[in-house]
């Protein structure tokens, strides 16, 4: 055996060693598990260009809330263009292991000059590896809890614009009972001209209105489309078949939650954080990856013909960190850390903020529901009752209980809209929590 075939075999079973050992870190089942456990929705890699319908979808009774979710988290391209970057992080990984290839130099023999051959190699490699692959792995992590962030935002925004459909869909309905209601009041309105009890004015008012409920009709019934497109981008079927199937949600529940306790419970479960301080951790390792690549060793192995046999040596190579000391590279990392250290501080304070807010926004919401469907509407039930009894009686017009069931309808629409909050607060509270909140 050479000497060249016999200093290669070590190098080549440890680069072959090392390079099996490499970590390949978190996958996208790592993401879907966490996502499932933290939401109990799932999801699974699909192909760029494959429409997929989970397992739990049925439109018989038309897409729920949870069904939008499992589609759109198959489905909605966006996402899925972001879970590619989880596949660049671990190629990252990857390459921080691997070994560099050693440098081959010949020298040709030409008239007196004698033929020289020379293999180098790094030798920082092998205690600056270690560092480079968990710098790696922290950036595989970090990225796979921004990816399980991303999925929280997803899901946050689906069950938004499913309540912004619902809401649209019940404006739209009272907004036609409205119409109709308009048309009988102008109606009766242009009798009690005839008979002289109602003037010119009156009627003007009354047509108008009737134009005005007409108007307002047209433009529900747009806002119903447009929020049906917009539901449909989100769950990623904008170029498929889309069912018009889609249930109206029940009013959300108005659970009480105690605010500092889903504060604690935020700063314990949100990815974003995590994914935070996996940064400030990646950029203290950086500081001292920095100061190790200060030194520079290269083995070298050269072998030299002068009229006789192949000699050969063993030589090393050692940078002076004389005038370079990678001063530049230290201050960098040093400033990439603080900068890590005051996002980190500063996400706290933010997810503090996006908890108390949402949790005082479902208060509010929750409440002012309650108000609604307990305190203002039973009495103008009650008042649409004794409206018709009166007129059935002949004491008042009928005119007077058109008013009354529009006074009704008004308040039908701000019970709706009150709904609507609450359903867009607790979507909002679930995501700045991190997880599904369950009534204590």
């Amino acid at each position: 055996m050479t000497p060249f075939a016999s200093s290669r075999f070590p190098i080549t079973l440890l680069a072959l060693s090392l390079t099996a050992c490499t970590p390949q870190g978190m996958d996208l089942n790592d993401v879907a598990d966490d996502l499932e456990r933290r939401t109990g929705q799932h999801f699974a890699e699909t192909g760029a260009d494959e429409t997929a319908w989970p397992a739990n979808i049925s439109l018989n009774d038309g897409l729920a809330d949870d069904e939008l979710v499992s589609l759109a988290l198959w489905n909605n391209a966006a996402f899925r263009a972001t879970l590619a970057d989880l596949g660049l992080s671990r190629a990252d990984l990857v390459q921080a292991g691997m070994l560099p290839n050693p440098t081959f130099s010949m020298l040709i023999p030409w008239g007196a000059k004698p033929l020289e051959l020379t293999i180098r190699y790094p030798l920082e490699i092998f205690w600056l590896r270690p560092q480079r692959v968990e710098l790696a792995k922290l950036d595989v992590e970090q990225t796979a809890q921004r990816l399980v962030q991303t999925g929280l935002d997803l899901i946050r925004d689906v069950r938004l614009a499913h309540a912004e459909l619902t809401l649209a869909k019940e404006r739209l309905q009272l907004a036609q009972a409205a119409v109709s209601l308009s048309h009988n009041i102008a109606e009766l309105t242009q009798a009690r001209l005839r008979a002289g009890d109602a003037s010119e004015l009156e009627v003007t008012n009354a047509q108008v209105d009737a134009l005005q409920a007409q108007e307002q009709q047209s433009r529900l019934q747009h806002d119903c489309e447009i929020a049906n497109e917009r539901l449909r981008h989100l769950v990623g079927l904008s170029l498929e078949q889309w069912p018009n199937a889609i249930s109206t949600e029940a009013s959300a529940n108005g659970e009480k939650f105690e605010s500092e306790k889903l504060v604690t419970e935020a700063l314990l479960a949100r990815p974003d954080l995590r994914a935070a301080e996996i940064n400030v951790e990646a950029a203290g390792e950086r500081i001292g990856l920095a100061r190790a690549e200060v030194f520079n060793f290269t083995a070298s192995l050269n072998a030299k013909q002068v009229n006789g046999p192949l000699l050969a040596g063993p030589g090393l190579d050692v940078t002076l960190p004389i005038v370079n000391q990678n001063q530049g590279g230290v201050a960098q990392a040093q400033a990439r850390f603080d900068k890590a250290a005051r996002q980190y501080v500063a996400t706290r304070q933010r997810i503090a903020l996006d908890v108390r807010e949402a949790h005082a926004r479902l208060q509010q919401a929750s409440e002012s529901l309650k108000q609604w469907q307990q305190t203002i509407l039973p009495p103008l039930q009650t008042a649409i009752q004794d409206a018709e009894n009166a007129y059935a009686a002949g004491n008042v017009t009928y005119l007077f209980v058109l008013e009354t069931q529009r006074r009704w309808l008004d308040a039908q629409l701000k019970t709706a809209q009150a709904a609507a909050d609450l359903r867009r607060a607790r979507a909002e509270l679930e995501r700045s929590v991190g997880q599904h909140l369950k009534p204590a």
